[in-house]
């Protein structure tokens, strides 16, 4: 093994360690608790947590930046109840019943993510909010960064695991990133 994945092995065994927790504790506090959904119109459950998402990896490819409408909530959820990823955004939510299980979400978007989204939703009525654009924009920046790291580095298959990089695809992932992050209109 070279330096330069010596180097990524190491810094993902850190990342990962960190991470894992990172995710213990916030899972036992914030990510194992069910949010009710009573009394909300699923396809508004669907727009708020879309708009408070962020896109991540790959998903820069499909990333839409514009915040949803109920009306293409309401089209969508006629196709299914479970999202992993929307138009490039992380979702990991089945909203097929009145019990959300935030666990995906809050992983991938941060500890308490869904739960602040759906209260968001219930305090103002509104499915997007100038803070919760502003907030996904940060997100954006962050996943964007994390990205750029990963398509410096390369797919490593060792004993221990894999270590996934993206530099086998930064031709055509860095350019969607761009895309993405240079959006005044956001």
């Amino acid at each position: 093994m070279n330096r330069g994945q010596t180097g990524v092995r190491d810094m993902k065994n850190i990342e990962t360690k960190v991470e894992g927790d990172k995710l213990a504790a916030d899972k036992e506090k914030d990510m194992s608790e069910k949010v009710s959904l009573v009394g909300l119109d699923k396809a508004d459950v669907l727009c708020v947590l879309y708009n408070a998402s962020k896109p991540q990896g790959m998903g820069f490819l499909q990333y839409d930046p514009k915040p949803m409408s109920h009306d293409e909530a309401a089209a969508i959820l006629e196709h299914g109840t479970y999202f992993d990823y929307l138009k490039g955004r992380v979702m990991k939510v089945d909203l097929f019943s009145d019990d959300l299980d935030p666990w995906g979400y809050d992983r991938d978007n941060g500890p308490g993510a869904a739960s602040r989204a759906i209260e968001t939703l219930r305090s103002t009525g509104k499915t997007t909010t100038a803070e919760m654009e502003r907030d996904h924009q940060v997100s954006v920046e962050r996943s964007a960064r994390e990205v750029r790291i990963a398509m410096t580095q390369p797919t490593i298959l060792e004993a221990g695991g894999i270590y996934l990089g993206l530099a086998d695809v930064a031709e055509v992932l860095g350019p969607a990133v761009e895309r993405a992050t240079n959006r005044k209109e956001l």
